[in-house]
């Protein structure tokens, strides 16, 4: 899913109207899917999305070309969450690793939220803007501060991680097994 925003309501909030608030609500949702994937906790993701929102709405004037509004509100977002990760502490909190105890044996499932877990925030990020925001590389380097080849080399790396992780494990999951099922 890629933000959507049409030009016409940026310009508008630009100029001073009341279309501030309604623009930061329709980033808002986006703001903190793009912030949890990267940093695969709640409350971070919260403060993260909430201090881009504001950097957003403070900076808006800034901004060039309303059709560039998208990537330009992914850097802001991104470079939050990043910003956060950064500072965040490598522990966990007893709590956090209770709620984490579902009980049901997961040893035939794929772990798509581990294997993502075992990429950096940055290779996160390019996961997410490419396959989940539709970016291209170029986009991506916008909204990260970080070069396309940089960009491209991290998408790769990430991809043979997730591959690696996924594949890995008692119970790899099988495209054959999967496809004699389909009748």
């Amino acid at each position: 899913m890629r933000l959507k925003i049409e030009p016409e309501v940026v310009e508008s909030a630009q100029a001073g109207s009341e279309a501030l608030e309604p623009l930061i609500a329709a980033v808002w949702p986006e703001a903190y899917r793009v912030a949890l994937v990267i940093l695969r906790d709640r409350g971070l993701a919260e403060d993260a999305a909430q201090e881009a929102c504001a950097a957003i709405a403070r900076s808006l004037t800034s901004l060039k070309s309303s059709d560039a509004f998208a990537a330009w509100s992914y850097k802001i977002v991104v470079s939050h969450a990043l910003a956060s990760a950064r500072r965040r502490r490598r522990t966990e909190s007893l709590d956090a690793l209770a709620d984490r105890g579902v009980g049901f044996d997961r040893s035939g499932t794929l772990d798509l939220y581990a294997a993502l877990a075992s990429l950096t925030p940055l290779q996160r990020a390019a996961i997410l803007l490419r396959y989940y925001a539709g970016l291209s590389s170029s986009e991506i380097s916008a909204a990260t501060g970080v070069p396309s080849p940089t960009v491209r080399f991290h998408l790769m790396r990430a991809r043979r991680a997730l591959r690696t992780a996924l594949s890995a494990g008692p119970n790899p999951f099988s495209y054959d097994e999967a496809l004699t099922d389909v009748h």
